[in-house]
């Protein structure tokens, strides 16, 4: 078990740089993985950030029930895609769809993590000053690329798993923003996610 854990970790990490450098192929190759242990350490990285955000602010909700509507929401939008994409082509298999979501989560989880990690060491309210205006602008910028980032992922992994063309693609997707929406906002006013984690 220890060596299968190794061996995936180092998979995972590998992984995560690649889809830096050439995300095409590695999602390509994620795609059609079968060692359910590099979800696992997705996951289990996940989790130890709930934990960690937990402790770090004051949370209405335990880490632990906020990891559980993260796994619903994103098994839920494994299924919608997955089920949708039946309609079309019937030789999808759920598994892909598994393994290319949890790694389209990295920049959400670099975005989040940072983010608590510059709550830590530069805590609001920040100043006005040019370093204060610089740190915001770098911010943004930074953000913006982490999300340019999600967005090519997001489309790679469902371009591999739904084997489906790019306009299919992009109707998913806004068929997905249909129930999306709304869910985001259900969760923000439970104070569950105020930006929701996917």
């Amino acid at each position: 078990m220890v060596s299968d854990f190794l061996t995936s970790l180092i998979l995972v990490l590998r992984n995560c740089v690649l889809l830096i450098f050439s995300p095409y192929r590695t999602m390509r190759k994620i795609s059609e993985e079968k060692d359910y242990g590099q979800v696992f350490i997705i996951f289990l990285t996940i989790f130890l950030y709930f934990k960690f955000a937990y402790f770090l602010r004051d949370k209405p909700y335990p880490a632990t029930l906020t990891f559980l509507v993260f796994i619903l929401h994103i098994s839920l939008t494994a299924a919608f895609f997955y089920f949708l994409s039946k309609v079309s082509i019937n030789k999808n298999k759920f598994s892909s769809f598994i393994f290319t979501m949890s790694y389209s989560l990295l920049p959400t989880l670099i975005w989040f993590a940072s983010n608590s990690l510059l709550y830590v060491f530069i805590p609001p309210p920040r100043s006005f000053s040019i370093p204060g205006k610089g740190f915001s602008i770098f911010f943004i910028s930074y953000s913006i690329s982490l999300l340019a980032w999600k967005i090519i992922l997001m489309y790679l992994a469902l371009r591999f798993s739904t084997k489906l063309g790019f306009y299919r693609i992009i109707y998913m997707l806004l068929l997905f923003l249909v129930w999306f929406i709304p869910y985001s906002v259900l969760l923000f006013y439970l104070k569950i996610f105020r930006v929701p984690f996917i």
